[in-house]
């Protein structure tokens, strides 16, 4: 696994220079950066074959604890959630 936890790749942003080329097919590349969701470095590891992970995830799942220490509310992270979140990137 390689993670790029770097904002190379985030909007306004230079890509990242990992060379993805070395990285073996059975690896997962993943992303904190998830504006846009797939950074030039995903789109590379897609493209060779690699599963890949964008921040979303983390963004979502970090935000819980925010929103119960804020609110007193602990959102459930659905599908539903994560496709609405999606649609205003």
């Amino acid at each position: 696994m390689v993670v790029n936890t770097t904002s190379c790749g985030m909007v306004g942003q230079a890509g990242s220079r990992h060379q993805s080329d070395k990285l073996p097919k059975t690896a997962l590349a993943a992303d904190i950066i998830y504006i846009p969701l797939e950074t030039p470095f995903l789109a590379a590891a897609r493209k060779r074959g690699n599963r890949t992970v964008n921040g979303l995830g983390m963004l979502l799942h970090q935000g819980r604890p925010a929103w119960k220490a804020w609110f007193g509310i602990e959102p459930d992270v659905t599908a539903e959630l994560r496709a609405m979140i999606e649609k205003t990137i």
